[in-house]
């Protein structure tokens, strides 16, 4: 029984500690203006997702002359599509995959440090491992976010050719 319990203590001072590493990292990107960089990289792959999306549209439109009820079934695709290729994560999966990668170059210690004397020597180094994390924080997002797109363009064009089909509308 008291090994069940030791091992219950440090499964919760574990998760206290690393909840507690990761509001300091947060409140590191927060002070940095990161996470608010990062939201805004998703934001811009949306209007991104959403430009190819129109254009492949705007495409399929210019050789079809559709009904009301195919501009809608079209639209309805359309919307789907964006819904797929939207990114599944938010603030809290971009402070533990950035805690992971760039939070494991410092201690406790060094991240409250770097919290309140960013420009001391500790800041330079910061500086130094936020270049070295960018680039794996980067690609792990770029990678996540590739199979989700494939997948969604395929059905999206799918979805485009049975309404189509189904529209016998073409010009």
């Amino acid at each position: 029984m008291k090994r069940i319990f030791l091992i219950l203590v440090l499964f919760i001072s574990n998760s206290a500690l690393a909840d507690s590493r990761n509001e300091k990292i947060q409140t590191l990107m927060e002070a940095q203006g990161l996470l608010e960089m990062f939201e805004q990289q998703i934001e811009l792959g949306k209007q991104q997702s959403e430009q190819i999306g129109q254009q492949a549209i705007d495409q399929m439109m210019s050789q079809l002359n559709p009904s009301e009820e195919f501009k809608k079934r079209f639209l309805t695709a359309f919307n789907t599509f964006m819904s797929k290729v939207e990114a599944p994560w938010g603030a809290k999966e971009i402070v533990d995959v950035w805690a992971k990668y760039y939070g494991s170059g410092f201690t406790n210690e060094e991240l409250d440090q770097l919290i309140g004397f960013y420009t001391s020597p500790l800041g330079r180094k910061e500086v130094s491992v936020s270049k070295d994390a960018m680039v794996s924080f980067s690609k792990h997002f770029q990678e996540a976010s590739e199979p989700i797109m494939q997948t969604a363009m395929s059905e999206y064009i799918n979805d485009l050719k049975v309404i189509a089909r189904e529209c016998n509308c073409t010009k």
